[in-house]
């Protein structure tokens, strides 16, 4: 980065980063298998062993903003290697997994079939840990029925099936989590650990159920899935602040019982179809309820994810709540109504205490459709968001400073208008409640929203004239575009515009939805 540059990513003089890593991946597995049928049964197993062992070496220098010793020389030499820069080095960093499994299917006259698996890993993670939790076991069952194997179904009936599952997995930690160490930053300063040692781990395990059942119609024009599931993670890794006194600044824990449930549908149906034309258009539905039913009895709420660009709000999980609570600075009231103070401005709660939302959409939709005319093909898939709650940081900054469209109106009024209250000044008003020390709860938009998520042309290259090249199979032409058009129910100002002004981050845009469009070719070509 150039001299020049915001001095609030690099110095004076400019800021490099050399970065140079290596990592080695070593994988093997021995396997014994039997598949076997006998009368009306079958049997297809597995039973075997694996390794997974990961060795990393890293060097990253990086001057940040200690700068440079002369402008724009871009060596390791020219960096001042002061505190302020940054000299991060991994020497073997060795992580391995051990595993034994086994897998068996048992199958009746091909209609009714039994799954079972078993497996039991070892990581180096859980070293320096109790020996009881060395290790950790997870195994799985299901059962499925194809009816019509078994039954006289209608000639419109072409499948049928019906399923069910039972299965655990489990999860180790980060590395050094059982036995940090302290480091040594750049400069030569000491970076101390503030972790204390966590021996006693249990590794972390889901437990899962889930029934399903599947259709296919009309010989194959329509088909149906329908899954309802229910998820329950336990164990999960929590850094927890320490008492007062303590040698370390926190400590890690066991906690928590995370439950997610809910259904998925998907439904496949073909319209129309001739020699030369097809139409197939695809539904899909998903809904799903996260809560949190225990955490740990020392820890009442639990902040996670980065909240460092901003004051306004703070992602939070407690007992009885959900993974996405948002939880920021809202207005103070009284039997529901909000409290104003001698000068008619709203009274603000500080301090990201409130509850103000939840990002996670109610439901998810997708439809999608498939035109095929002899070599062309049109597809197009929407997808449809319902419910979920997104802050407009965006829109506090903007209203703190008074451009918006929303400040000019209230200006042109005479007053805001705040659930029934007006309130005359208007500079004051967003005074209080703008910018990123201002209202959460203010700038709490619905989320629900209609994408054009993805729109192709092709064209598929006839055989005949592939055959004369003698080379190759197959070969096809499209033209594909991504995230074209949005619609959003309750957005404070058109995204489109916050996307050319800069209001987007990393292909995201002020509502959290995916919005890097994208016009390109795509050639497939099979020999």
């Amino acid at each position: 980065m150039y001299a020049s540059t915001a001095v609030d990513i690099t110095g004076t003089n400019g800021r490099y980063i050399d970065l140079n890593r290596t990592e080695m991946l070593l994988y093997g597995d021995v396997m014994a298998m039997v598949n076997k049928t006998w009368n009306d049964w079958s049997l297809n197993a597995a039973l075997g062993a694996s390794i997974n062992s990961t060795k990393v070496d890293e060097l990253r220098l990086d001057s940040k903003t200690a700068s440079l010793y002369y402008p724009n020389v871009f060596t390791v030499a020219n960096i001042n290697m002061s505190t302020s820069a940054a000299c991060d080095e991994i020497i073997n960093q060795r992580r391995t997994l051990q595993s034994v499994f086994a897998t068996a299917q048992l199958g009746w006259k091909e209609s009714l079939y039994l799954d079972v698996t078993a497996r039991n890993d070892w990581s180096s993670t859980l070293a320096f840990t109790e020996h009881k939790n060395s290790d950790f076991f997870y195994p799985s069952v299901g059962l499925s029925w194809i009816m019509n194997n078994t039954l006289d179904m209608p000639s419109w009936i072409n499948f049928g099936k019906l399923r069910g599952s039972w299965s655990k997995v489990g999860n180790d930690i980060p590395l050094y989590v059982s036995n940090p160490v302290d480091m040594i930053g750049a400069g030569g300063k000491i970076i101390v650990n503030d972790a204390a040692a966590f021996d006693n781990l249990k590794p972390e395990l889901s437990t899962s159920w889930e029934v399903g059942t599947e259709w296919k119609f009309f010989d194959y024009r329509l088909d149906f899935d329908f899954t309802f599931y229910k998820t329950n993670t336990k164990n999960q890794l929590l850094r927890m602040p320490s008492f007062a006194g303590a040698p370390y600044k926190c400590y890690y824990v066991n906690a928590g019982n995370i439950e997610n449930k809910g259904v998925e549908i998907s439904m496949g149906i073909t319209p129309m179809m001739t020699n030369d034309f097809r139409w197939k258009t695809g539904f899909n539905f998903s809904a799903n309820k996260n809560k949190v039913l225990e955490l740990h009895p020392d820890l009442k709420s639990f902040a996670y994810g980065d909240e460092g660009f901003s004051m306004m709000y703070m992602m939070r999980i407690k007992k009885g709540g959900s993974l996405g609570d948002l939880y920021g600075n809202s207005f103070k009231r009284e039997n529901g109504k909000i409290l104003f103070d001698d000068n008619n401005l709203p009274v603000i709660n500080d301090g990201n205490n409130d509850k103000v939302g939840n990002t996670n959409p109610k439901a998810m939709l997708g439809w999608s459709n498939t035109f095929t005319y002899k070599d062309f093909s049109l597809y197009f898939l929407v997808d449809c968001r319902f419910g979920g709650d997104v802050l407009s940081i965006t829109q506090a900054d903007l209203d703190l400073k008074g451009v918006t469209q929303a400040t000019a109106d209230a200006r042109n009024a005479g007053f805001v208008d705040l659930e029934g209250t007006h309130v005359n000044d208007v500079e004051g008003f967003y005074n209080r409640v703008g910018g990123r020390n201002g209202c959460s709860e203010y700038y709490i938009y619905d989320g629900a929203n209609v994408c054009l998520r993805e729109l192709s042309l092709g064209y598929t290259l006839p055989k005949k004239l592939l055959e004369k090249s003698k080379v190759l199979q197959d070969a096809q032409l499209s033209l594909v575009a991504r995230n074209l058009f949005f619609f959003y129910k309750d957005a404070p100002f058109d995204p489109d515009a916050s996307l050319s002004s800069g209001n987007s981050c990393q292909g995201v845009d002020v509502f959290g939805i995916p919005t890097t469009r994208s016009i390109g070719f795509n050639l497939k070509v099979s020999f």
